[in-house]
C-alpha cells in the first residue's frame, strides 16, 4: 500500500523515468525545421499525395472487384479530378495523368452510356466539345430525357464558347423544353426573345422551376425585363417573392417600372438606401426614373443631384430628364443646382433652331454668285425665299424635338414600354404637335397662297407614271415584309406606334386622318413648300430637290429607311416642280402613308 501511494507521488512530482520519457517524446521539433516553410509544405504534400495514392488504389480495388459498375469507375474518375484541377498541389500533375488514364478506360468501357458520355464532354471545350457533342446526337435519341438535355445544355456552351450565338440559342430551346431546370434556360430565353417568339419565351421562363439562389431568381428577372413585353418581370418578381426569396431591391424596382408601377417601385427602392459614392451609374439612373414616373419632385431632384455629383460628363441625358422634371414642378427651374441642366436645354433649343440657317447659308452663297454672273435661278414659288426655309424647317424640328417629351415623357416612364397604354399618349403628343407647327407657320402659309397650293397649269399624264410605279413597289415590298416578317422582330418604329395610337383613339379612320392627311399637309409645306421654295430662289432645281431630299430622310431618323425616305422626297419634288403646286406631292405622300397605315393596323 505504501509502495503504491510512493509511486503516485513521485508520478505526480514528474520525476518518474516514464513521465521524463513521456515528455521526451512529446517536446517540440527544434525551431530550424519549424522556420523552413518550404520542406513543411512538402511534407504535407508528401502526406497528402500518399493519402491520394492509397484511396484511388481503394477505388482501382473497387473497380476490379466491379468491373460493370459505370458509376463506380465514374466515381474514381471524378476523385482524381478534383486534384488534377488544383493550382496549389505540386502533384496535381500525377493526378492530370492518372485522370487521362481513368477517362480513357472509361470511355473504352462504358462510353455508350449517356451519363458517362456527358461526364467526358464536359472534359472538352470549344470546338472540340461541338465535335465531340454533336457526334452523340443520333446515339441521343433514345436517351432519357433527362440525359438528352444535358446533351443540348452541353452543346449550348460549347457554342456559345466559340461565339455561334445562334446554334447556341437552338440548343438551348431544346434543352429547355426536354428540361425546365436546365442551366442554359435564359440562353434560351434570350433566343427566342431575340427572334420573335415571345410567347414562348414568357413560357419557358414562367414554366421553369423557382431558383434556390437569389442572384439566380435576379438573373430571371433582369432577362424579363430586358427582352419580354408588359408584366412579364412583375409576374416572375411576384413567383420569387411568393418562394421566399430575398430580391435585389433594384431588380424589383425595374420589374415594378415596367409594368406600370411607380409607386410599387419606389417602396421597392426605399428599402435601401442611396449611397451616391458606391452606387452604380445604372442604379442611380433608375432612381431618377423612379422618381420622374411617380412625379415626386423631391426624389428625382435627389437622384439629379446625386447624378451631377458623379457624372459630370453625362449632362445631355440628364437634361433630358431635368426638362421632364419642369413639367411636375415648373419651379425647379430656379434652383440654382440645376442651373447647368437649365443653360443645357435652352442651348439645345436654340443650337435645333439656328441649325437649319447655317444649312441655308452656302444656298445664299451659290445665289449670290450666280446672280453676278448673270445666272440667276427661278424660283419654284412666289413669296419664299431663305428665309421662310429657314423658319420652316427650325420650328418644325423644335416641335417634334420638345412637344412629345413635354407631353409623353413623364408618362412614358411610367408606364415603362406597356404599349398598349403609350400609343394612344403618344398619338395625341403628334396631334398636338402638328397643330403648334401649324400655328407658327400660319402667317407663311397665308403668304404662300391658295393657288401654289393647288398648283398651276395642266397636269400631263406622263409626270405619273413614275409617282405610280414607285408607290406599287411600296404596296409590294410592304405586303411581302408584312406576310414574311415575324410579329415583334423588330422595335417598332415611331410611326407603328403612332398609327396605332390613333387607331385606339378614334379608329381606322382617325389614324388614316392624322397621318395620311395632316401629317403629308404639314411635311410637304415645310420640305417642299417652303424648303425646297426657298432653296429654289438661290440655286439650280436639282441642287435644290437633292438637298431637301436628303434633309427630308434624315428627319426621320430611320438609317434603314433612309434611301426610301430620299427617294420619296426627291419624287415629290419634282412633282412639285412639274405642277408648280403641292397638291400632287400632297397626294403622292399622302397615298404612302395610308399604305403605310393599312399594313400596320393589318399586321
Amino acid at each position: 500500500m505504501y509502495r503504491i501511494l510512493l509511486c503516485l507521488v513521485v508520478a505526480a512530482l514528474g520525476i518518474s523515468p516514464l513521465a521524463r520519457l513521456n515528455a521526451a517524446q512529446a517536446a517540440p521539433p527544434p525551431p530550424q525545421a519549424l522556420l523552413n516553410l518550404d520542406e513543411a509544405s512538402r511534407q504535407v504534400d508528401a502526406a497528402s499525395l500518399a493519402k491520394y495514392r492509397q484511396i484511388a488504389a481503394d477505388y482501382s480495388a473497387a473497380v476490379r472487384t466491379r468491373p460493370g459498375d459505370a458509376a463506380l469507375a465514374m466515381a474514381r474518375c471524378r476523385f482524381m479530378q478534383n486534384f488534377s484541377w488544383s493550382d496549389e498541389l505540386r502533384w496535381a500533375e500525377q493526378a492530370q495523368k492518372d485522370l487521362e488514364t481513368c477517362q480513357q478506360d472509361l470511355k473504352a468501357r462504358f462510353g455508350d452510356e449517356p451519363e458517362i458520355a456527358l461526364y467526358l464532354l464536359q472534359s472538352v471545350y470549344g470546338k472540340a466539345a461541338v465535335a465531340q457533342g454533336t457526334a452523340l446526337l443520333p446515339k441521343a435519341g433514345h436517351w432519357p430525357e433527362k440525359d438528352r438535355a444535358g446533351l443540348h445544355a452541353a452543346l449550348s456552351s460549347a457554342y456559345q464558347a466559340t461565339q455561334d450565338t445562334r446554334n447556341a440559342g437552338l440548343q438551348a430551346v431544346k434543352a429547355a423544353r426536354l428540361a425546365p431546370d436546365t442551366p442554359v434556360l435564359l440562353t434560351a430565353v434570350r433566343y427566342l426573345a431575340t427572334t420573335g417568339q415571345k410567347d414562348e419565351a414568357k413560357r419557358l421562363l414562367m414554366n421553369a422551376p423557382v431558383p434556390k439562389t437569389p442572384w439566380v431568381a435576379n438573373s430571371f428577372i433582369n432577362t424579363a425585363h430586358d427582352l419580354l413585353p408588359g408584366t412579364t418581370a412583375r409576374e416572375v418578381l411576384q413567383r420569387m417573392q411568393k418562394a421566399g426569396l430575398k430580391v435585389d431591391p433594384y431588380a424589383s424596382a425595374r420589374a415594378l417600372l415596367q409594368a406600370g408601377d411607380a409607386a410599387g417601385a419606389q417602396r421597392a427602392l426605399a428599402e435601401t438606401a442611396p449611397q451616391a459614392a458606391t452606387e452604380t451609374p445604372q442604379n442611380r439612373a433608375l432612381r431618377l426614373r423612379v422618381g420622374l414616373a411617380a412625379g415626386d419632385a423631391k426624389a428625382t431632384e435627389a437622384a439629379l443631384l446625386a447624378s451631377l455629383e458623379h457624372e459630370r460628363g453625362n449632362l445631355w441625358p440628364l437634361a433630358q430628364s431635368y426638362g421632364v422634371l419642369l413639367t411636375i414642378d415648373p419651379a425647379a427651374a430656379f434652383r440654382p443646382a440645376f442651373i447647368g441642366l437649365l443653360a443645357t436645354l435652352v442651348f439645345s433649343v436654340l443650337l435645333v433652331a439656328v441649325s437649319p440657317g447655317v444649312l441655308m447659308f452656302p444656298a445664299h452663297y451659290i445665289g449670290t454668285v450666280r446672280a453676278r454672273k448673270g445666272r440667276p435661278t427661278v424660283p419654284l414659288f412666289d413669296g419664299i425665299g431663305l428665309r421662310h426655309a429657314w423658319y420652316g424647317l427650325a420650328v418644325l424640328c423644335v416641335a417634334i424635338g420638345i412637344i412629345p417629351v413635354l407631353m409623353a415623357g413623364q408618362f412614358t416612364l411610367r408606364v415603362g414600354n406597356n404599349m398598349p397604354l403609350l400609343e394612344p399618349r403618344i398619338a395625341i403628343a403628334h396631334v398636338v404637335t402638328l397643330c403648334v407647327i401649324m400655328l407658327a407657320l400660319c402667317v407663311t402659309v397665308w403668304r404662300f397662297g391658295w393657288r401654289q397650293w393647288l398648283g398651276s397649269g395642266k397636269w400631263k399624264v406622263r409626270w405619273f407614271i413614275w409617282p405610280v410605279i414607285l408607290v406599287a413597289l411600296i404596296a409590294l415590298s410592304g405586303w411581302v415584309s408584312a406576310r414574311h416578317l415575324p410579329t415583334g422582330v423588330q422595335v417598332p418604329q415611331s410611326a407603328e406606334v403612332i398609327a396605332r395610337g390613333a387607331a385606339q383613339l378614334g379608329g381606322p379612320g382617325f389614324a388614316l386622318l392624322l397621318l395620311a392627311v395632316a401629317v403629308p399637309i404639314v411635311e410637304e409645306f415645310v420640305f417642299r413648300g417652303c424648303l425646297l421654295g426657298g432653296l429654289t430662289r438661290h440655286m439650280s432645281f436639282f441642287a435644290s430637290n437633292l438637298w431637301q431630299a436628303v434633309i427630308f430622310a434624315a428627319v426621320h431618323v430611320d438609317a434603314r429607311r433612309f434611301l426610301f425616305y430620299l427617294l420619296v422626297g426627291l419624287t415629290a419634288g419634282w412633282l412639285a416642280k412639274q405642277t408648280r403646286g403641292l397638291a400632287a406631292s400632297i397626294l403622292l405622300h399622302g397615298v404612302i402613308n395610308a399604305i403605310f397605315v393599312v399594313l400596320v393596323l393589318a399586321h
